[in-house]
């Protein structure tokens, strides 16, 4: 029989401890340290200021077998239960009863979504979070490989005219996908988009650490693809991209993510790390094909 109370005071704080292991496990395909050291942090972090905060432990013949931590989001919109560890190897019967407590615990809440992280690194935990519904995607590629065009492919900067279209779309664009996401409304998504646009580009494209890239096909523009370089350590990011409208189903989203990958590379970064929302299926299975691998899925299933 399987039991699951609150864990004491000493077994939360082993339970961060062993948590925590877990995290640098986790994140060891991160190729600097420090980089790691930062992920490892932030998830550490969000702990810290989540609100309600309760650490469970399933207990069975006596002995604790798993551990589940939750709370709720300070922020989210819609509100939302985050399960920050669910873990019980090789016992299903108690990640169940652990699973159950996290519902009940965001149904008292009265949240609207409960949320988690996936891969977790246990197949019976993976088999209770994975039909959630995706929100969005983590991925990282190791650029050891140089990225080459194809023949009439080329690269250069974005120009000043280029820029405020460009801007413009992106803000609408990315609203709309947070909105289909799923992660937000829509009236949210929109003032998160202009809001964190303001905030990335003060300068346009003057902002230290950003590069905007046009591809073009001979002499006419396709795509474009902005990038953060040394987003973390040995680490550059996509934070947008985007083709032509007229020139999709062309092969340009794989080679301006090409682009990308030797912009990213001349900047001194060694790997490419990007962010997809899991509406987005077109792009993760491009990301898939170029040899992205997911590091974190992001889920919440609606209550």
């Amino acid at each position: 029989m399987t039991i699951v109370r609150a864990a004491t005071q000493a077994e939360a704080q082993s339970w961060q401890d062993g948590w925590q292991e877990h995290l640098a496990a986790h994140y060891a395909g991160y190729s600097d340290p420090a980089a790691r050291r930062q992920l490892v942090d932030r998830r550490l972090g969000a702990w810290q200021r989540t609100r309600h905060g309760t650490v469970y432990v399933a207990e069975e013949d006596g002995r604790v077998v798993g551990h589940l931590a939750i709370g709720v989001s300070p922020t989210a919109d819609p509100t939302e239960a985050f399960i920050f560890q669910l873990r019980a190897p090789g016992r299903e019967a108690a990640a169940r009863a652990l699973h159950d407590q996290a519902y009940r615990f965001a149904t008292d809440r009265g949240v609207q979504r409960l949320g988690a992280v996936t891969p977790t690194g246990d197949p019976a935990v993976d088999a209770l979070l994975g039909p959630y519904p995706l929100r969005a995607q983590q991925m990282v590629k190791d650029l050891s490989e140089p990225a080459v065009l194809a023949d009439g492919l080329t690269g250069r900067p974005m120009s000043a005219a280029e820029y405020g279209p460009w801007l413009d779309g992106e803000i609408v664009g990315y609203a709309q996908d947070i909105a289909d996401s799923g992660s937000a409304t829509l009236d949210a998504a929109r003032e998160r988009s202009a809001r964190e646009f303001a905030e990335l580009l003060p300068e346009g494209l003057g902002t230290a650490g950003h590069s905007l890239w046009t591809l073009c096909d001979g002499d006419r523009a396709v795509a474009h693809i902005w990038l953060r370089h040394g987003h973390m350590p040995g680490m550059g990011f996509v934070f947008g991209v985007n083709v032509y409208d007229a020139e999709r189903g062309k092969g340009y989203g794989r080679a301006v993510m090409l682009l990308g990958e030797q912009a990213t590379a001349a900047a001194g970064d060694v790997q490419l790390g990007l962010n997809v929302f899991g509406s987005n299926t077109v792009a993760r299975n491009l990301y898939d094909k170029l040899g992205y691998r997911v590091v974190d899925q992001f889920r919440s299933d609606d209550l």
